[in-house]
């Protein structure tokens, strides 16, 4: 397709109703079927779906050579869109925790990174559930449960009964993000679809809903692609805690 080569990984669901084909950076295609799908119906499909799936690689690789917000820096981590100065003290006991405005990591670098990825997904739960306290009342909602995860296909789901899930990466964005994606969620407590009406609740608490999406849009790769670990030191001398 346009001079690449590209696979498509096929991939049954008892849950899915229709065939969909998912595109997200890092990944390769994936068509998602109902089980027992025919292979038959998999190459019509992406027959049909050949110039549109061109277009959305085209322009994942045009995305990916544009200069990033979260650009990798040794010694330095994303928190909430900012830079936040690493520390590492290996001799500690695989833990994590903000400190003086740093965040200060211990232990090797495989306990350290399993330690940064625990603290990431707290971090996220508070600054969630803090949004949704705030946002819930506003909309006569309740939440019966949020759970984080590292979701790749989407930033966040809402079940009927109040169970709300989304991904850790969101607090890597700008808070704003964060707090859209939380909206968004509650919103299909009142309304669970993408009608006219459930965007008109949306765009009734948050005006500048759009802007927030569209970031998301943009540089939601780049929270996918993230790797805190990577700005540990892997050679040389770490700086000591103070």
């Amino acid at each position: 397709m346009d001079g690449h080569l590209v696979v498509v990984h096929v991939r049954q669901s008892s849950r899915a109703r229709t065939v969909r084909l998912v595109v997200a950076p890092g990944r390769p295609p994936e068509v998602v079927v109902p089980a027992r799908t025919r292979q038959r119906v998999v190459d019509e499909f992406l027959r049909s779906k050949q110039r549109w799936l061109s277009g959305k690689l085209a322009a994942l690789r045009a995305r990916a050579q544009r200069p990033g917000v979260l650009p990798p820096r040794p010694g330095m981590v994303w928190l909430a869109g900012d830079p936040v100065p690493l520390v590492h003290d290996p001799a500690g006991r695989g833990t994590t925790a903000m400190r003086d405005g740093r965040l200060v990591v211990s232990g090797g670098v495989a306990d350290a990174g399993a330690s940064m990825d625990r603290w990431y997904r707290r971090e996220a739960r508070r600054r969630i559930t803090d949004a949704a306290d705030l946002i819930a009342p506003r909309l006569g909602v309740q939440v019966a449960a949020i759970s984080v995860r590292d979701q790749r296909t989407r930033w966040g789901s809402c079940s009927r009964n109040g169970r709300l899930s989304f991904s850790w990466r969101l607090v890597l964005a700008p808070p704003p993000v964060l707090s859209y994606v939380v909206l968004h969620e509650l919103c299909h407590l009142r309304e669970f679809n993408h009608s006219r009406a459930f965007w008109q609740l949306v765009e009734s608490i948050r005006p500048d809903w759009r802007d927030t999406a569209a970031w998301l849009r943009e540089h939601g790769h780049e929270l996918h692609s993230y790797a805190p670990e990577h700005a540990l030191p892997t050679t040389g001398t770490a700086e000591r805690r103070r």
